[in-house]
């Protein structure tokens, strides 16, 4: 189980857990062998700061000129009324998971000095050393001036065991019962045509300067940025069933908040749900970050969900949150799977666009659909040899 604990208000979750329990059984060429991803990616063991500032932390800990200068800096930047809500309801829900969290055993790290001054380089160094694999996706980016739309291509594994397949001369895993279509996003018609999906899950390549202007040197991290009617322009209705969910992951920004539900369930006949709000947190239950200001980036993302008109099932809750330790990988959402269960139905058909890895059971697309399923990322133990 990924789910470590529930209230009436969330979820803690394990990404790391969630691994060691979909990666049994592993049928590899050497043997049959257990994998988890790399735990080091997710020993965040102190608050997201640089090198220098985790330095000064340490320095002026012991007079609390840091912290205070931080929480007075904070307190004089304007907050509107709708935000201080919803921080005030993420603080809420926070403080109840991580204690019963801690009475599972989990999020009891108390980080010492060493921990600030190292400023989680077990992680950054796990994270740094994994090379995305971008040879696999170049045929299939229409972006590239030498990209050919018929070239992406699909796979999956139909078994119910994972297995270690070769793909273009590269080691990745793949998870039992599950399908992949590595090509852009706006294929979908062509490369799911006739396909129909419970619940669909989107991960938009938001359109930010800041983003663009770091990606200008490093071209090959992400995928492309959309724009708001890029985005609108998918055809997500044509691929969901009469009785559908649909969960789309958004940025704290304001102008992408009123996207999603003025713009984009609008255009695929959907009704606003409910918007649910992961926060991450350290391998203490501390938010990685300060919860800052409306202009400052914050601990937590959300998941917005929108529904067809003749939903069959219970609707998600407003204003849930589900905590978890994050991965070190840019951008790498945890697994939902788990909390979903209850919001549709037995053995449902899920698909995630703009995937960046596979689940059981799921279909996934996007030109780097098996990104993070490469075999550098994860930890073998080899159990039984193939004679």
């Amino acid at each position: 189980m990924s789910i470590i604990c529930r209230t009436d208000k969330g979820w803690v979750i394990s990404h790391y857990d969630y691994t060691k329990k979909i990666y049994t059984n592993v049928l590899s060429h050497s043997g049959v062998i257990d994998l988890t991803c790399n735990k080091n990616l997710f020993q965040i063991l102190t608050p997201l700061m640089r090198d220098q500032e985790a330095r000064n932390f340490i320095k002026n800990l012991s007079e609390k000129e840091y912290v205070l200068s931080r929480e007075v800096k904070m307190k004089k930047r304007p907050r509107s009324a709708s935000f201080d809500h919803e921080i005030n309801i993420i603080e809420l829900a926070l403080k109840d998971l991580i204690v019963e969290a801690r009475k599972n055993g989990h999020l009891l790290h108390s980080p010492t000095e060493k921990d600030y001054l190292e400023n989680n380089l077990l992680a950054r160094s796990a994270a740094d050393l994994y090379v995305t694999p971008h040879v696999v996706y170049d045929d299939c980016d229409s972006q590239s001036e030498s990209s050919n739309r018929d070239s992406s291509f699909s796979g999956g594994n139909s078994s119910g065991d994972p297995q270690i397949a070769q793909i273009r001369g590269r080691s990745y895993v793949i998870p039992p019962n599950c399908s992949f279509v590595c090509s852009q996003v706006e294929n979908i018609v062509k490369e799911l045509d006739g396909q129909q999906f419970h619940f669909i899950l989107i991960d938009p390549p938001w359109w930010n300067k800041s983003i663009r202007r770091k990606r200008a040197k490093l071209s090959n991290k992400g995928y492309s940025m959309l724009y708001n009617s890029e985005i609108e322009k998918i055809p997500i209705s044509n691929f969901l069933k009469g009785s559908g969910l649909v969960g789309v992951w958004c940025t704290n920004a304001p102008s992408h908040i009123e996207a999603v539900t003025e713009q984009f369930f609008k255009s695929w006949g959907l009704k606003y749900v409910a918007t649910w709000y992961w926060m991450k947190v350290t391998q203490g239950g501390e938010a990685i970050r300060p919860f800052g200001s409306q202009t400052e980036k914050r601990p937590y993302e959300r998941i917005m969900f929108g529904c067809s008109g003749d939903r069959r099932y219970k609707n998600p809750p407003p204003d849930m949150c589900v905590v978890s330790v994050p991965s070190a990988i840019h951008s790498q959402k945890p697994p939902l799977v788990e909390v979903l269960q209850e919001y549709l139905p037995d053995q449902p058909a899920c698909l995630e666009l703009f995937a960046r890895y596979l689940l059981p059971g799921w279909t996934s697309l996007g030109n780097q659909v098996i990104d993070l399923q490469h075999l550098s990322l994860y930890e073998p133990s080899l159990r039984t040899p193939i004679t």
